[in-house]
């Protein structure tokens, strides 16, 4: 049994060494011709590190990362400083509920332990069951293999191959990001104002800077490129952007992970608003239990791919109204917003119930 898996992000990766944990011949390509510097995804979950444990990675990935100990959320009324606070309860045994570590440093951590992949190698089309790629000289391959899986991100070839839909929508709001050094903030928490021109959340970096995303309104002219405005605060001091990036967002699903021996998941088959810090995670969580069914057989693999598609429908539903709470603009739901973090903040038990939805403990524990 041979796995071909197209596409060496975090979810390729994982994948890839999963299946050599199972003792799984499979072959990693990637049409890039190498790593990336920058990336948006950064948070690892609880449930994310349990699978990176199974791999005997967590300790490696732990000393990397940059550990949170709560949020803090700057509400009108409040200066910076006088923050609504909600400290996380460490609901996992083991782990952080979440800790930050930018996307390029997971790929290089999964990269260095092992995964291989075959970078300026491109997946073109499959023809009677065969895939063909396409080498970065110009030579062109056939390949066979049992299962084909398509990890290639939102715009994933081999799922325009297979002439799936992914319907859904895009949000109306744009995104500006950007990595800087920032002073006024506590680097124990990841921070949210969710009111103003653009709402703006902030995550420590491992290396002392900042992650900052601000969501620009519908009717917002978009800022010159490298322009630090969206990020202004009174109390912040914000330094050069070493990253700046403007982007959109969309939620879409495929209708079915599976057709055949082809398999798509990560952002190849679903794709969700960054609220909740969800996607990455869940994409290497397929990888996972994608490894576990292929060594159980045809039969488990088609109920991982039932499973998972009703797991990702869930995780776009919560992650759009998540983004729908902290974009909303009438003063009646700011109050309620308001209301909603400082009601987190002061209760316990709904801190908890938060805190345990951020950490991906809601989801499926990774099979052995």
């Amino acid at each position: 049994m041979r796995v071909l898996i197209i596409g060496a992000g975090p979810t390729g990766l994982t994948l890839a060494l999963a299946l050599r944990h199972r003792g799984i011949p499979y072959r990693l390509i990637e049409c890039r011709t190498g790593p990336e510097r920058w990336s948006r995804a950064l948070g690892l979950q609880a449930r994310t590190l349990e699978v990176l444990d199974r791999l005997g990675l967590a300790e490696r990935f732990l000393a990397a990362a940059h550990p949170l100990e709560g949020a803090a959320f700057h509400l009108p009324g409040h200066v910076l400083g006088e923050e609504v606070r909600m400290r996380f309860q460490h609901v996992h045994p083991r782990f952080p509920s979440m800790v930050i570590l930018p996307q390029y440093e997971t790929e290089r951590l999964l990269t260095e332990a092992g995964a291989g992949p075959e970078f300026g190698v491109e997946f073109l089309e499959m023809q009677n069951g065969n895939a063909l790629l396409r080498h970065e000289d110009g030579r062109l391959e056939w390949v066979t293999a049992d299962w084909i899986a398509g990890c290639d991100g939102a715009h994933s070839s081999l799922r325009h191959s297979l002439d799936l839909p992914f319907p859904g929508h895009r949000y109306p709001q744009q995104l500006v990001l950007a990595d800087l050094p920032l002073d006024g903030l506590s680097p124990t928490h990841m921070h949210a104002f969710p009111d103003g021109p653009a709402p703006l959340i902030c995550f420590p970096l491992p290396d002392g800077c900042w992650r900052t995303i601000a969501l620009l309104p519908p009717d917002a002219p978009p800022p010159a490129q490298g322009s630090l405005a969206p990020f202004q605060r009174p109390g912040l001091t914000l330094g050069e952007a070493s990253w700046w990036n403007l982007f959109r967002i969309s939620q879409r699903q495929v209708p079915r992970m599976q057709i055949d021996r082809r398999l798509l998941l990560g952002d190849a088959a679903h794709i969700h608003s960054p609220a909740g810090g969800q996607g990455m995670n869940l994409g290497i969580q397929d990888a996972w239990s994608l490894a576990a069914a292929i060594a159980a057989g045809p039969e488990a693999v088609g109920l991982w791919a039932g499973r998972r598609h009703k797991l990702a429908r869930h995780v776009i539903r919560a992650t759009d109204l998540l983004t729908r709470m902290m974009t909303a603009r009438s003063p009646l739901l700011a109050s309620l917003r308001g209301r909603t973090f400082r009601l987190a903040a002061g209760s316990p038990a709904l801190a908890r119930q938060l805190e345990l939805s951020l950490s991906g403990l809601r989801y499926p524990p990774p099979s052995a």
